[in-house]
Formats: C-alpha cells, structure tokens, sequence
C-alpha cells in the first residue's frame, strides 16, 4: 500500500500539471479571436477537474493507508488479500 501511494502522488502531480504548458501558451497570446475564449474557458475547466481528481485519488489511498495497521498477524487477511 505505501508503494502504492508513493506513485499515486507522482502520477497525480502530473495529472496536474499535464495542461499547465496549455494554459501558459493561452494566457501568453498564443491563440485569439474566434473560439480561443470558449476554447480556454473548458481547458481551464478541465485542468481544474484533471486536478481535483488526482487529488481526490491521493486523499482516497491516504485514507485507506493509513487505516491499515504497521503489523498484522500471519493469519491476517491483508497478508492473503489476493485470494479474497
């Protein structure tokens, strides 16, 4: 589960940042006019959302980590989880 955890949070800090480079091009200039302010508005709404869930995952696993007990008994079921 801690190793679990560990990449949960590298991949949800890139889940949040994956549309950083996308919204700094945007906010430089790099597109105007036309549908440039709706496309904008649904990237930033995306990257918003993108952000959230990942940091929703993270809290999520963390919750359930550390729930779980440092040591179990051999008989434990989180030693045979796999077959449940």
């Amino acid at each position: 589960m801690g190793r679990a955890l560990g990449t949960v949070r590298g991949q949800a800090t890139s889940a949040s940042s994956a549309l950083d480079g996308a919204k700094k091009a945007f906010a430089a200039g790099a597109w105007t006019g036309g549908t440039s302010d709706a496309f904008s508005a649904d990237l930033t709404g995306r990257a918003g959302t993108a952000k959230a869930g990942a940091d929703a995952c993270v809290t999520e696993l963390e919750t359930i980590y550390n729930k779980e007990p440092d040591k179990v008994e051999p008989d434990a079921w989180q030693i045979h989880w796999h077959n449940l």
